[in-house]
């Protein structure tokens, strides 16, 4: 435990027994005691936090300093604590139990404050940002906690303090809550307070009931920057520890951006520590600003070279390699063999965002057994789970099954929430990548709750996504919109750039199949960022979604080079599902008339699928096939295509878009098929342009055939762009023949 916490010598008196932080005595009427060192931190963190609630994952982190140890060790301790104090059979003394939840020291406890002896650590770096947290807004909130409003300040501040960050104290918090303007702002009060060399963070919160469980939301205004979150829960003092470890982490970290140019050994401690707490909270990516200037320097850890690394790599950053060779040599001269093995992944991990598959499958590969012989400690599920993440985006799902069992059994031994949430994610990325289908319904709900309930930001935003990408399958359009707003907002909180240009492309890919230029175009804004244009996949996303917006626009030959360049980026990357938009930039040759560069393209997804034969792409390919035969005239074998294509292709989105080709085919072939073919569809059918065109012909199947030979009508597409209402009309003009249309109506 870091004993730099208090700038004065403790002590405690309570019971018989007396505590003396700087000699490390626990003294028991007046003898000292034998007491092992953890069980001294355990007592002493306990009495600092003056009876307040210590979750287990709070004391390993403070007091175990995040070893990569079981919660039985702290019950171990305890055991040991309680003995030391003269604690014996089922009395538990002091330290009480709390079920489900921590420990807490009760009982009549007297500090004696002591003047700090010469040479005793000078105030901690992160004191130079104080944080004044304000009173809990909570509307509706049973009598039984009506603590709530005033109590969570306590429960936070406590937890900060302990962290070494500077606080407001509760009641200075309280008489400037009640004092200023109700139409103040936290930024005002944020510039109003601020004292020269201390930067002032002002914390506002929310606690929402929602039926059996509360939701507590929380933003923090800091040197005119804004961060927030959430967790949720049932106990609101456990939420607020969880809101304090994310300011605290915000806050260290702004303070040590604050620091001398010419960082000192107290520097790299708080460093290290810091990024051990940003880890556990899935945070890493907000250390950036901070890592990318320290990594420069000698005395630099290899933890924090290893930490940025990882992020330059996944941002496929022309920096990753460079840093990946000094890693490599630093772990061949100090002989820390696990960093060799991250370097080697990570390397892996840049080449597959730098859009180059073949050379991350080579290093993930070879950085595998560097990882099994010399990665421990958390280090190495944590590795596991990377490589997994990397050999699964190239396709390689069987291996990165294999890779993420081994993880899982490391993590069995020692189920630290945030590798368990890590775990969780990883496992539903699987079910997706394995072109099977939808991950399992309980699964995703499992892992997304988990999330939320941590305020897991950056994993919640991976698992939204996931979510959509189910809701649209099933045909939930709102659901689907709703899931990919929450990863928006969740990536953007997190700062996890990969999630937010996944969560942008397949919301702009949604606006595009519901003709909702508005949208689409609001998705381009946000691709134009300089922090996701300057990441390749950034660009190829960007590239993608403006093709869908000059196709909505009505200008496919515009469209069509910037499809095909974007696809030939995206296809090796294992974007979710993206078999139907083989189909789109074929709809889009085929539309620009251009049917010798649609040929191409079905000639190079054919030879794809017989490298990698999955079910999803010999549907792809069979489907493809089909609309050059429609294309050519020749309905009747694009009709025997698309069935092949539709049976091979359940239960993803693209068994979606291909029926609707199939009951157009079918209708064209002089089939009757009924609108009742359509019913599983969902909004599908009355929220896409071809979805309510070729419902209309379905459901004017007979008088279609009687009138087919008597006119030949131009196409009539639907026009309307409420996705609310359906636009299907017993009056709309019959579908004309495929041989006099551009393409078959899908809404891809």
């Amino acid at each position: 435990m870091n004993e730099h916490i208090r700038g004065r010598r403790e002590e405690f008196h309570f019971n018989n027994c007396v505590i003396r932080s700087d000699t490390r005595e626990l003294l028991r009427d007046g003898v000292v005691q034998k007491v092992e060192r953890r069980a001294f931190d355990l007592i002493l963190y306990l009495l600092r936090l003056e009876g307040r609630v210590a979750s287990k994952d709070e004391l390993l982190e403070h007091v175990w300093g995040n070893k990569y140890v079981s919660d039985s060790v702290i019950a171990q301790s305890i055991m040991k604590a309680r003995k030391a104090m003269g604690i014996s059979g089922k009395e538990p003394g002091p330290i009480k139990t709390i079920h489900r939840v921590g420990y807490r020291f009760v009982g009549d406890v007297r500090q004696v404050a002591c003047p700090a002896g010469h040479g005793e650590a000078r105030e901690p770096l992160c004191a130079r940002a104080r944080i004044l947290w304000l009173p809990t807004e909570c509307e509706q909130t049973p009598p039984d906690l009506s603590w709530v409003r005033y109590g969570l300040i306590s429960v936070a501040t406590q937890l900060l303090q302990s962290h070494g960050v500077g606080i407001v104290s509760v009641g200075e918090s309280i008489h400037l809550y009640e004092s200023s303007p109700m139409e103040r702002t936290v930024e005002a009060l944020s510039l109003q307070l601020r004292t020269p060399g201390t930067e002032l963070g002002v914390v506002s919160s929310r606690l929402v009931p929602m039926g059996g469980e509360y939701r507590l939301e929380w933003q923090m205004h800091l040197d005119g920057t804004r961060s927030a979150n959430s967790v949720t829960g049932r106990s609101p003092a456990e939420m607020a520890l969880m809101a304090a470890q994310d300011v605290s982490m915000r806050a260290r970290l702004h303070a040590l951006q604050l620091a001398p140019a010419t960082p000192d050994a107290s520097f790299w401690k708080e460093l290290e520590n810091l990024i051990a707490l940003a880890e556990s909270l899935h945070l890493t990516e907000q250390l950036a600003p901070l890592l990318a200037p320290s990594v420069a320097h000698a005395h630099c850890p290899a933890r924090a070279l290893a930490e940025f690394l990882w992020i330059q790599a996944q941002r496929a950053d022309p920096q990753a390699p460079a840093l990946a060779a000094a890693l490599t040599e630093r772990a061949r001269r100090t002989e820390e063999d696990e960093y060799a093995g991250w370097a080697e992944l990570c390397l892996a991990l840049y080449h597959l965002h730098a859009l180059q598959p073949d050379r991350a499958r080579q290093h993930a590969l070879q950085a595998l057994p560097v990882v099994r012989r010399h990665a421990i400690g958390p280090f190495r599920p944590r590795a596991l789970l990377l490589a997994s993440h990397i050999l699964a985006s190239l396709h390689l799902e069987e291996e990165a099954g294999a890779l993420l069992c081994e993880a899982d059994q490391l993590i069995a031994q020692n189920p630290v929430s945030h590798m368990v949430c890590a775990a969780q994610r990883q496992r539903c990325e699987l079910a997706h990548l394995d072109r099977q289908g939808a991950a399992p319904a309980p699964l995703l709900a499992s892992a997304l709750a988990s999330a939320r309930h941590m305020g897991y930001q950056a994993p919640a935003a991976w698992l939204e996504i996931y979510c959509g990408l189910q809701c649209c399958a099933a045909g939930d359009f709102d659901q689907c919109h709703q899931h990919l707003h929450a990863a928006l907002v969740a990536s953007e909180q997190g700062g996890a750039t990969l999630a937010h240009i996944h969560a942008v492309l397949q919301m702009g890919s949604f606006m595009a199949r519901t003709e909702d230029q508005g949208g689409l175009e609001q998705c381009l804004v946000r691709l134009a960022h300089a922090r996701l244009r300057d990441a390749p996949l950034g660009v190829a996303a960007w590239r993608w979604l403006r093709a869908r917006h000059l196709m909505l626009t009505g200008r496919p030959h515009e469209a069509l080079p910037l499809a095909e360049h974007a696809m030939h980026e995206l296809a090796d990357l294992g974007i979710w599902w993206s078999e139907d938009n083989w189909l789109f930039v074929v709809q889009v040759a085929l539309t620009s008339g251009n049917r010798t560069a649609a040929q191409h393209l079905v000639a190079r997804l054919q030879s794809r699928q017989q490298r990698r034969p999955h079910a999803l792409l010999r549907a792809t390919a069979l489907a493809t096939q089909g609309m050059l035969c429609s294309f050519d005239g020749e309905p009747a074998p694009a009709l025997h295509l698309f069935e092949q294509a539709h049976e091979l292709a359940r239960h993803a989105v693209l068994a979606h878009v291909l029926l609707f080709g199939l009951v157009w085919l079918a209708l064209v072939n002089g089939r009757r098929p009924t609108p009742s073919q359509l019913s599983g569809c969902g909004h599908w059918c009355d929220r896409t342009q071809a979805g309510r065109h070729v419902r209309a012909a379905a459901l004017r199947a007979f008088q279609w055939q009687a009138e087919r030979r008597q006119r030949e009508p131009a196409l009539a597409w639907g026009t309307g762009t409420d996705h609310a209402v359906p636009m299907v009309s017993e009056a709309a003009e019959p579908p004309a023949h495929p041989a006099h249309t551009a393409c078959l109506p899908m809404p891809v």
